[in-house]
C-alpha cells in the first residue's frame, strides 16, 4: 500500500512538473496560437469556397463479351469475365478518358476574375462577357483583359492592345476578341491563363474521385472545384467519355476481329495454294517414292563401307608397327614374311631381303666381312632396307588417303539414313496442314458472318442512373479550418515544451541530485548568466552565495589557519569557474581575504571573466617552475588584487608531464596562502578529463563539486560517487549553476528558479 501511494505521488508530482514546464513557456503557447488563428481567419476569407457534384454509374452485366462469338459462349463459365472495382476506378480516371475531356471540352484554358482582398475567382468560359480565341498558345505568359468605361486592353507576351468598348470585333496575329455586350460598363480584370495538358490532367486526377459500391457495380463519381457550372461540366463530359469509351471498345473489337478475320481468310487461301504445290515439288526434288526400300540400301552400303574402314585400320596399323621395327634394327636380321601386310611389292622386297641375309651368313663361314662379296651383301641389305622403308611410307600415305575417302562415303550414307525418314515425316505433315487449313478457313468465313451481325446491334453496359448535381454540397468548412489552425497553433508549442522536457529530463536537476546524493552536502544554488545581474537578480545571488558561504562554514572546524575550497565539476562548461569567481567576490565583500587561485593550465577559464589584457598574465606554473626566486616573491608580484580578493592565474608555463601538485613547493605556496588569507580557493580543471583534480582532493579542505542545470548529465552522478568512494575527501557538498531565467509564475509554486527551491545541508 505504500509503494502504490508512493508511486501514484510521484506519477502526480512528473504531470504537475510536466504541467509547470509547458506553463514556463506559455509566452511562446499563447503568441503562436493567436500567429496561427489569425492566419487561420485570413486563410478563410482569402480562400475561395469549394464545391463538390456528383453522379452515379452502374454497370450492367452482360451476357457474352465482344469476342464472344468465337466461341458461341460455351466455355464462358471457365472465365471470370467481371471486371474488379480497382480496374474498373482505374479506367474511369485514365489518361485516355481524360485526354479525351480535355480535348473536347478545351478546359486546358482558364479564366478568372480579378480580386483585390481575395483569391481570383475561376469562371466558365460561358460566363465572360467576350469570346477570345488565341491563334497561338501562352503558356509562358498570362493574357489580363482590363476593361474601363471607355476602352478594353488586353496584355499578352508584353504587348499591349486598346481599343473602345464599341468595336464589335478586334483580331490581330495573337487573338480575335469579340465581346458578348456592346458598351460593357464594368469596370473589371479578367486574367487567362494556358496550361499543358500534363498540368490540366494532374489538376482533374486531384478533384476527380470514384468509388466503387462493394455491394452492387454502381459507382460514385464526384468532381470538386470553385466553380459549380465548371465542375457540373467537367463531371458530364467525364460521364460522356467513359461511355462512349466503353461502346468503342466494344466496336473496336469487332472491327478488329473482322479484319483480322479477313487477313487470315486470304492468307489462308494462299497458303492453301502454296500448300499444294509444296507437296507436289516435294516429291519430285526429293525423289521419296520408296522411302523404306531406299533406307534398307543405304544400311547395306554403311555396313560395306564400315568393313573397308575398318581393313585399311588395320593396314595401317600393322605397316606402322613393321617400319618401327626396321628403324630399329641396327645390325641385319630377318624380317618376318608372314606379316599380314596386304601390299605384293613390300613382301617380296621383305622376301629378298631375308634371301641375302642368308646368302651373307653362308659368305662369312668361309670369308671375312672385308671379302668382297660379304661388303657386296652389306650393301645389297642396306638398299633393300632403304626400299622397304621408301614403300611402308607410300603404301601408310596411301591408307591414311583412302580412309578420308570411305569416312566420307561413310558420313554420306549416314545423312541419307536419316534425311529419307524425315523427308518421308515432312511429307505426312504437309499433307496434314492442307486438312487443317481448308477446315480453318470453313470455319473463320462463318465466324465474320457473325461477327458483322453483333457489330449491328451494339450498345454501351454503362448507364448514368443519378445525372450529373444530383448531390451538389461545399466541401468548404470554415469553422473546421478555424478550429485547425488554432488546434495546430496550440499543439505545437506545446508539443515542442513537452519534447524540451523530455530532453531535460536527461540532465541533472535539484530533485535528481537530492535524491541520488543523499550522503553528500546541498550547498546552494548559483544563478548564472553571462550578462551583468539586475539588482533585483544580484540582491537574490548575494542570498544565494551567503547560504553556501553558512553551509561550508558550518561543516568545517573553525581553524586559525585559512581553509582551502576545491572547486571542481565533471565536465567543462558547468559552470565551475563562474562559482568560484563569485564565491570569491562574495567573500571578499564580507571582508575576508581571499586568494582564488587558476590551477587549469590546459583551459584557463579564469581569465576570461577579467579584462583581456590580463589573460596571458603569469602566475602559478610560473611560481612552481621558477627555482631561482622565492615563491612569496612571485605571488606578491603575479598575484592581482581587488579589495579583499587576489587572483592568481594559472600563469604562462605547463608542462603535462609533471604534476604540480605533488609538489613541496606548491605544498610550501599553501601553506604561506592559509596563513596569510582566510580562503584560498582553487579552481580546476573537470575532474574526469585530467588526473591533476584528484590530486588536489588531499590538499583540500573542502571540496565544492558543481553541477550545471539542464546540461550535466545524470550519468555524472555516478563518477561523482566513485571518485568519492576512491580518494574519500575530508569534506565534499555540491551546488548547481541555474541559467535559467526567472519567472515568479512558476517559482511561486516551487517548480522554477527561486528560493521555491529549498536549502538544507542535506
Amino acid at each position: 500500500m505504500e509503494r502504490s501511494s508512493q508511486n501514484t505521488q510521484e506519477n502526480e508530482t512528473d504531470i504537475i512538473e510536466i504541467f509547470f514546464n509547458i506553463l514556463s513557456q506559455r509566452w511562446l503557447i499563447i503568441s503562436t496560437f493567436m500567429i496561427f488563428t489569425l492566419y487561420g481567419i485570413i486563410h478563410i476569407n482569402y480562400r475561395e469556397e469549394i464545391f463538390k457534384t456528383n453522379a452515379t454509374l452502374l454497370i450492367s452485366e452482360e451476357q457474352s463479351d465482344a469476342s464472344s462469338f468465337l466461341n458461341n459462349n460455351e466455355y464462358q463459365f471457365l472465365y471470370n469475365n467481371n471486371v474488379e472495382n480497382e480496374d474498373q476506378v482505374s479506367l474511369f480516371k485514365s489518361t485516355l478518358i481524360l485526354n479525351q475531356v480535355i480535348e473536347r471540352l478545351g478546359i486546358d484554358y482558364k479564366f478568372y476574375k480579378k480580386k483585390t482582398w481575395k483569391s481570383n475567382e475561376l469562371l466558365t468560359k460561358e460566363s465572360l462577357p467576350f469570346e477570345i480565341d488565341f491563334k497561338k498558345s501562352i503558356y509562358k505568359n498570362n493574357c489580363f483583359v482590363r476593361f474601363s468605361r471607355e476602352s478594353v486592353t488586353i496584355e499578352i507576351n508584353d504587348k499591349i492592345f486598346s481599343f473602345s468598348t464599341n468595336e464589335s470585333k478586334f483580331e490581330n496575329s495573337i487573338f480575335v476578341y469579340k465581346p458578348k455586350f456592346l458598351n460593357y460598363e464594368s469596370q473589371e480584370t479578367y486574367i487567362i491563363k494556358q496550361f499543358h495538358k500534363i498540368q490540366i490532367i494532374e489538376e482533374l486526377l486531384s478533384n476527380y474521385v470514384v468509388n466503387p459500391s462493394n455491394k452492387s457495380n454502381t459507382y460514385e463519381l464526384s468532381y470538386s472545384g470553385p466553380n459549380k457550372d465548371l465542375n457540373s461540366t467537367i463531371l458530364k463530359g467525364i460521364v460522356h467519355e467513359i461511355t462512349k469509351n466503353n461502346t468503342t471498345e466494344k466496336k473496336n473489337v469487332y472491327k478488329l476481329s473482322i479484319n483480322f478475320i479477313n487477313l487470315r481468310i486470304t492468307k489462308l487461301e494462299k497458303k492453301i495454294d502454296s500448300i499444294n504445290l509444296l507437296i507436289s515439288n516435294f516429291k519430285i526434288s526429293n525423289r521419296v517414292y520408296m522411302p523404306e526400300i531406299q533406307t534398307n540400301s543405304t544400311l547395306t552400303n554403311l555396313n560395306e563401307i564400315e568393313q573397308e574402314i575398318f581393313n585399311n585400320s588395320l593396314q595401317s596399323e600393322l605397316s606402322v608397327k613393321l617400319l618401327n621395327e626396321l628403324k630399329k634394327q641396327k645390325t641385319s636380321k630377318f624380317l618376318p614374311t608372314d606379316f599380314g601386310i596386304k601390299n605384293v611389292n613390300i613382301n617380296r622386297m621383305v622376301s629378298e631381303f631375308n634371301k641375302v641375309i642368308i646368302e651373307k651368313n653362308n659368305l662369312l663361314a668361309d670369308a671375312t666381312e672385308k671379302n668382297p662379296l660379304v661388303v657386296q651383301s652389306l650393301n645389297q641389305l642396306n638398299n633393300l632396307k632403304s626400299n622397304i622403308l621408301n614403300s611402308l611410307n607410300i603404301y601408310i600415305n596411301k591408307l591414311k588417303t583412302k580412309s578420308k575417302i570411305y569416312n566420307k562415303y561413310k558420313q554420306k550414307n549416314n545423312s541419307l539414313v536419316g534425311v529419307i525418314p524425315l523427308r518421308e515425316s515432312e511429307l505426312g505433315n504437309l499433307e496434314r496442314d492442307i486438312l487443317l487449313v481448308n477446315n480453318l478457313h470453313s470455319y473463320l468465313s462463318q465466324k465474320k458472318e457473325e461477327a458483322m451481325i453483333s457489330l449491328s446491334s451494339l450498345e454501351s453496359n454503362i448507364k448514368l442512373i443519378n445525372e450529373v448535381d444530383y448531390i451538389l454540397e461545399s466541401k468548404t468548412s470554415k469553422s473546421k479550418t478555424l478550429a485547425i489552425f488554432s488546434f495546430a497553433g496550440f499543439i505545437l508549442p506545446v508539443g515542442f515544451s513537452y519534447c524540451l522536457f523530455l530532453v531535460r529530463s536527461l540532465y541533472v536537476d535539484i530533485e535528481f541530485l537530492k535524491e541520488n546524493l543523499s550522503n553528500i552536502n546541498f550547498l546552494g544554488i548559483v544563478k548564472h548568466t553571462k550578462n551583468n545581474l539586475s539588482i533585483e537578480n544580484k540582491s537574490i545571488q548575494y542570498e544565494f552565495l551567503r547560504r553556501i558561504h553558512h553551509n561550508i562554514n558550518m561543516l568545517t572546524p573553525q581553524t586559525e589557519k585559512g581553509r582551502s575550497i576545491m572547486i571542481t565539476s565533471c565536465y567543462q562548461n558547468e559552470g565551475k569557474t563562474y562559482t568560484a569567481f563569485n564565491l570569491s567576490s562574495f567573500l571578499a565583500i564580507t571582508n575576508k581575504k581571499v586568494a582564488l587561485i587558476g590551477t587549469d593550465y590546459r583551459n584557463p577559464d579564469l581569465s576570461e571573466l577579467f579584462d583581456k589584457k590580463n589573460m596571458h598574465f603569469k602566475g602559478l606554473t610560473n611560481i612552481i617552475n621558477d627555482h631561482k626566486n622565492n615563491y612569496k616573491e612571485l605571488f606578491e608580484e603575479y598575484k592581482i588584487n581587488n579589495n579583499q580578493l587576489d587572483t592568481l592565474f594559472v600563469g604562462t608555463e605547463a608542462n603535462n608531464k609533471t604534476s604540480f601538485f605533488n609538489n613541496e613547493k606548491f605544498d610550501n605556496l599553501v601553506s604561506y596562502l592559509k596563513d596569510k588569507y582566510d580562503y584560498i580557493i582553487f579552481d580546476t580543471a573537470p575532474i574526469l578529463s585530467v588526473v591533476d583534480p584528484l590530486e588536489l582532493l588531499e590538499r583540500s579542505d573542502y571540496v565544492v563539486h558543481v553541477f550545471r542545470k539542464n546540461f550535466s548529465p545524470k550519468k555524472s552522478v555516478n563518477y561523482v560517487l566513485d571518485y568519492i568512494e576512491k580518494y574519500k575527501p575530508k569534506n565534499i557538498g555540491y551546488v548547481i549553476t541555474d541559467d535559467s531565467k526567472p519567472d515568479k509564475l512558476i517559482d511561486k509554486y516551487g517548480y522554477g528558479y527561486g528560493y521555491g527551491y529549498g536549502y538544507g545541508t542535506k
